[in-house]
């Protein structure tokens, strides 16, 4: 059967949009799949047609540096209430928790 190039759009379309393999989905529509990607192949060649795809377009953009808040750490045990600056050491920290613990 010769298909148009709008039913081989289709097809693509409805492939894309099944998410099966191309195999399983060939399989299901009785195409063969060498004839499925030789007419995507011709298609993507073509540039007045759209095929479409199954990957998203992302715009990749600079990092950013992380800039924390300057935030006090707050540390509750029991009824007291511990409140330290952020640049505390992190050893004297955590020999305070193993201390506490």
């Amino acid at each position: 059967m010769r298909r148009t190039q709008q039913q081989w759009l289709a097809l693509f379309q409805a492939q894309n949009d099944s998410n099966l393999s191309i195999k399983n989905f060939c399989l299901k529509q009785s195409i063969s799949p060498s004839s499925f990607y030789k007419h995507k192949a011709i298609m993507k060649g073509s540039s007045d047609i759209i095929v479409p795809s199954p990957f998203s377009q992302v715009q990749v953009i600079e990092p950013t540096a992380f800039k924390p808040k300057n935030q006090a750490i707050e540390l509750n045990v029991g009824h007291v209430k511990l409140i330290l600056e952020q640049k505390v050491d992190v050893n004297w920290l955590v020999n305070l928790v193993r201390q506490l613990a």
